[in-house]
């Protein structure tokens, strides 16, 4: 049973019986995962006053903890119920700026520094393989991501980032292969949310297809990759890219990294299913759905949890890997 509570000056408050619907978003362009809820209210001056307000501390568990986080929005229309926002704490990441001069640090170095100086607790961080040589002056959580695609450029390993029991972890997309069950009752046996697959929908496009990169640096081309195969099938779809000189002596390297990432038909698909806890943005799936004919390995790009009335259920955006 998911379990609501609000933690002030260390006293915590249990919300749960006070709350109706509580929906947990995360998406896989952002850093960190949004929380809604809404309180009842009354103004009977017997009520006592809601236990929580902006920059409360928020916790959501489940057995164990899924989310901890502030409130960053409160919203009162009327005597309706109050409308809470809270966001975990990759929100500081995204809000606050820095400026940062890396002298060919390494990429996990880099970002840790970043980390350490806001203060945001680090639960792992995998070697990215990369040095940076380059100045910053933006969000920390746009320089963080431009860290990791660089990562994905240079050595082709995709890396997703996320705060679990208030810490940040990156690590590579690859192992984050997870299979997502659900019970129909407390002490029923666990069924994979893919057998509950309602309202399935895919779409299939070679729109953003490139079957051929081209490379340049110094004013010329240095590297191309092409897949035969595809521009034979849908013709010549070509995609160029311009290094600093910096990365020059990995151009091969990417040319045969984003032709591996865009030469393909992409997929965009979503589902409805049962809900499990461990669903997030960045996480993969295995699917089989026979009407759409979905098959194999998703990203999750996007999922919406909602809890209401002792029901979970998840909308997931979906990626073909």
């Amino acid at each position: 049973m998911h379990e609501l509570y609000s933690v002030s000056n260390s006293i915590q408050t249990r919300l749960t019986p006070l709350v109706g619907t509580i929906t947990r978003r995360s998406n896989i362009d952002e850093l960190g995962e949004q929380l809604d809820f809404d309180l009842a209210f009354n103004d009977d001056k017997y009520t006592p006053v809601a236990p929580v307000d902006i920059g409360s501390l928020i916790v959501l568990q489940n057995r164990d903890e899924i989310f901890r986080g502030i409130v960053v929005t409160e919203t009162k229309n009327g005597r309706e119920s109050i409308q809470y926002n809270c966001f975990d704490y990759a929100f500081y990441l995204n809000k606050s700026k820095g400026i940062y001069q890396f002298n060919k640090v390494k990429g996990e170095v880099a970002i840790t520094t970043m980390l350490n100086e806001f203060s945001v607790p680090i639960g792992n961080i995998e070697l990215l393989g990369i040095v940076v040589d380059k100045i910053y002056q933006e969000e920390i959580s746009s320089i963080i991501k431009d860290i990791l695609d660089q990562a994905e450029k240079q050595t082709g390993i995709k890396y997703r980032m996320e705060m679990r029991t208030g810490k940040l972890f990156i690590e590579k997309q690859q192992n984050q292969i997870i299979k997502a069950s659900f019970k129909l009752y407390e002490t029923g046996p666990e069924v994979d949310v893919v057998t509950a697959i309602r309202n399935p929908s895919r779409k299939r496009s070679i729109e953003n297809m490139r079957n051929s990169i081209k490379v340049t640096g110094n004013d010329k081309v240095i590297a191309e990759a092409r897949n035969e195969t595809l521009i034979k099938q849908y013709g010549l779809l070509q995609e160029i890219s311009q290094l600093d000189d910096k990365d020059i002596a990995q151009a091969k390297n990417i040319a045969q990294n984003m032709l591996k990432d865009l030469g393909k038909i992409f997929e965009e698909s979503s589902i409805e299913v049962p809900g499990d806890d461990q669903v997030r943005a960045g996480r993969i799936l295995e699917i089989t759905e026979s009407v759409t004919g979905m098959s194999g390995q998703y990203l999750i790009k996007d999922v919406t949890h909602t809890i209401s009335g002792g029901l979970h259920t998840m909308y997931l955006g979906l990626e073909v890997i």
